[in-house]
């Protein structure tokens, strides 16, 4: 008990210093870090995305910026179009990923897995083309602003703290919420329908039906995060969807992995701040050899070597993942705990009653054989 506690103030104290950290970068930080930053928290539901599909599913996805660009096209319209408020744009998005990754499962999925890889690299790979086709070469303007209420003391000139609370809140809730869903039933369903498919159809599990629903989960991610990204800029346009945008980001989540949602936190902050940080260094400029290996190119490709190496492929947060899974083990093991003596305890006297329950059915028949013999 005196641990459980002990472990509850710390995930509070950790959770506290988190939110300390945020807000002191959103208000000391210059706008265009927290523009960044707003950018980086909503690309983390794309990414949790892929780590539904990757570690859950078993499923691979080369199209992940397609679907953010899906999330973005019908958050932006809904605004314009059919005059939804700007608050709940990104729920537009939402859907509109949902429904996107539904469409693209329904056939791929009655295939071997690489299809639904295939597929999606189409998708990615199409979805520029078609957009400009839609929406022509310019950008479309958001027919809407996120004005800053007047109770929150934020000035017209610090916007950017606004749109930053607005898609972190988006954030934080749908992280929270899909984190609850695979710990429960639904997420170890998913792991039974990649481990044993067949064994988990015997015993009633509908994989087919559970990979329909995670890639829909995964796409809906997607397009909230799209249209979260709309939220700083105000304007969509087809540039911002390249090919390379989806390659990135399944480079990034087969470098990390992680069974958490949470791990999808570091692979946006990389494709955020990665290419910002190589401009400010010059790094990008530069030519020859030294030009390669300072490439973006070559860092991805480095993080997927030493992934392949170091972790076996299974992504850099599991070496994290199983020093915290090593301490909790051992801190269950210990007999001196209060919590695990109870529990010894319990599990003796559970198994004394039913050694009693099994003495009183079977006294009568021995006696019967006794008088038997006599």
């Amino acid at each position: 008990m005196k641990g459980s506690i002990t472990s509850r103030i710390f995930s509070f104290l950790r959770l506290a210093i988190f939110a300390s950290f945020i807000g002191w970068v959103a208000l000391t930080a210059t706008s265009k870090t927290v523009t960044n930053a707003t950018n980086a928290a909503a690309m983390t539901l794309a990414f949790a995305g892929l780590a539904i599909l990757t570690h859950y599913l078993g499923l691979l996805s080369l199209g992940q910026g397609a679907f953010i660009g899906v999330g973005a096209y019908c958050a932006l319209h809904a605004v314009n179009d059919f005059g939804v408020p700007v608050v709940w744009m990104p729920l537009a998005g939402l859907i509109g990923g949902a429904i996107a990754g539904a469409v693209v499962a329904v056939p791929s999925l009655r295939l071997p897995k690489a299809y639904l890889a295939l597929l999606t690299l189409s998708l990615a790979v199409a979805f520029p083309i078609v957009l400009k086709q839609i929406d022509g070469n310019l950008p479309v303007t958001l027919d809407g602003k996120f004005d800053t209420p007047s109770w929150t003391g934020i000035a017209a000139k610090d916007e950017h703290i606004w749109e930053f609370a607005i898609v972190l809140s988006y954030s934080v809730i749908a992280l929270f919420l899909v984190q609850g869903i695979l710990r429960g039933p639904i997420g170890r369903a998913f792991l039974a329908s990649r481990d044993e498919p067949e064994a988990a159809a015997a015993f009633g599990i509908p994989v087919y039906r559970l990979r329909l629903y995670g890639v829909a989960l995964s796409g809906g991610l997607a397009g909230l995060a799209g249209g979260l990204l709309l939220v700083p800029v105000n304007f969509n346009d087809y540039t911002h969807f390249p090919e390379e945008l989806s390659i990135k980001m399944f480079a990034l989540a087969i470098a990390l992995g992680g069974a958490s949602v949470i791990a999808a936190v570091p692979g946006s902050i990389i494709l955020i701040f990665l290419p910002i940080w190589l401009v400010d260094h010059n790094w990008v400029v530069e030519r020859g050899w030294i030009g390669f290996i300072k490439s973006e190119g070559f860092i991805y490709a480095a993080l997927l070597l030493g992934t392949a190496y170091l972790t076996k492929g299974k992504g850099f947060m599991t070496i994290i993942e199983k020093r915290r899974s090593s301490r909790q083990n051992r801190r269950d093991a210990n007999p001196n705990t209060q919590s695990n003596i109870v529990q010894t305890l319990e599990r003796v006297d559970q198994r004394l009653s039913a050694l009693e329950g099994w003495l009183e059915v079977e006294a009568p028949d021995i006696r019967s054989r006794q008088d038997e013999i006599d």
